[in-house]
């Protein structure tokens, strides 16, 4: 069923839609714009598409590093004068960036715009009746370039990880000195020499305040590559059933492809909770594709470190034994760095997991930056995620 064609119509549609769309960052016109060739696209092979919107704040993902740069900074100078302030400055900023960035909480979602995004749903039916259904899913959206990763790969992590070590220096420094004003000895030499600790970090706070880019990345790994096997599966789906090769039984399967991933997860979230009922009343199994370009990295995420999401153990063997018929290499790991929108289904308590082929041990060259082009795609990884999503839809239907 799955053949070269495919292998050939996924790698075009990755070249096609950087050429004429280009980058899409969350809730943007080019965005939607994907979203809705998509959905042109499912009219033939779908029962129905429906386009669901939604408002989300965007700016606030990613907005949040400089909000909490500049409440850093601030604490940084108030240490000298006003210490109970530079502790309130310190903790805000380190609760935003903990909450918003780190847990992909929308802490300070209230600070920033409102806008629009556009998750497209494709739905197929099964040839019987319904007693279960599998959402397959990827992101339109790419991510505004993340400048220091760029330049600094890999070490940028270590950047990453003193900057938060200056923001809880500056935490515990300021409160420090308010005790100790309080009790009347704010005037020790040893709070000067705090003083002089904290503001060693204060270059940090300056270079990070131009960590992102105002341009998005092409997105040909992330996630184009993951919308092209999205859009295979149901072409492959409908072939199957009128050739009369593999067609769900009893299995309705969802194509869903969600807005503002890079913004926090919105789109997914806001489906999640929208379908949450129907998902719950139907056992509901979600499939992510996400970062496509190299199936020698295939990897099936056990669970995520920054939301604590845990993924379906289930889900995650039936990944492994799909590989293993094959020969294809598989490791099975949580993921250190960021989130998937497996997360917001998992949070819910859905059955899902993320597919993966990325190398997650390091920062790669074109993960979050310019570099995210098609020719850091493997035509084979395309291949490979295609058929483990087949595989896997069988699977479960045959349960």
């Amino acid at each position: 069923m799955v053949t070269d064609k495919y292998q050939d119509y996924m790698y075009d549609l990755v070249k096609r839609a950087i050429d004429e769309i280009g980058p899409r960052p969350a809730c943007s016109e080019s965005e939607k714009k994907l979203g809705r060739l998509l959905a042109e696209e499912w009219k033939p092979i779908c029962d129905r598409v429906e386009t669901e919107p939604f408002v989300c704040r965007p700016g606030a993902f990613i907005g949040v590093i400089r909000l909490s740069l500049v409440l850093w900074l601030a604490s940084i100078i108030l240490y000298w004068f006003y210490p109970f302030a530079a502790l309130i400055m310190a903790a805000l900023s380190l609760s935003a960036l903990v909450l918003e960035l780190g847990r992909y909480r929308e802490f300070v979602d209230f600070l920033f715009l409102p806008e629009q995004g556009e998750n497209i749903v494709g739905t197929i039916c099964p040839r019987g009746d319904i007693k279960r259904r599998v959402i397959v899913s990827a992101h339109l959206d790419s991510a505004y370039e993340f400048r220091l990763w760029r330049l600094f790969g890999t070490a940028a992590l270590p950047l990453m990880g003193f900057a938060v070590l200056g923001v809880l220096v500056a935490l515990g420094g300021s409160l420090a000195k308010t005790i100790a004003y309080l009790g009347g000895s704010e005037s020790a030499h040893a709070y000067t020499i705090v003083g002089i600790v904290i503001a060693t970090f204060s270059p940090l706070a300056v270079l990070f305040l131009f960590f992102q880019s105002d341009k998005a990345v092409p997105g040909a790994m992330d996630d184009l590559a993951g919308i092209a096997v999205l859009d295979a599966t149901g072409r492959c789906l409908r072939e199957s059933r009128v050739s009369g090769g593999f067609y769900p039984e009893n299995t309705e399967v969802v194509l869903l492809a969600t807005s503002s991933e890079e913004a926090g997860l919105r789109g997914a979230k806001r489906y999640a909770k929208k379908h949450l009922a129907e998902m719950k009343k139907t056992p509901t199994y979600g499939i992510f594709l996400e970062s496509t370009a190299d199936e020698r990295h295939l990897t099936a995420v056990t669970g995520e470190l920054f939301t604590g999401a845990k993924h379906d153990r289930g889900l995650v063997k039936m990944a492994r034994k799909v590989a293993a018929s094959h020969s294809w290499p598989i490791k099975s790991t949580s993921i250190p760095l960021g989130a998937t929108d497996a997360s917001a289904f998992s949070k819910k308590g859905i059955r899902a997991i993320c597919l993966l082929s990325q190398d997650t041990t390091r920062l790669v060259p074109n993960y979050h930056t310019r570099e995210d082009t098609p020719e850091h795609v493997r035509p084979e990884a395309l291949s490979v995620s295609l058929q483990m999503v087949i595989k896997m839809i069988q699977g479960i239907d045959n349960a």
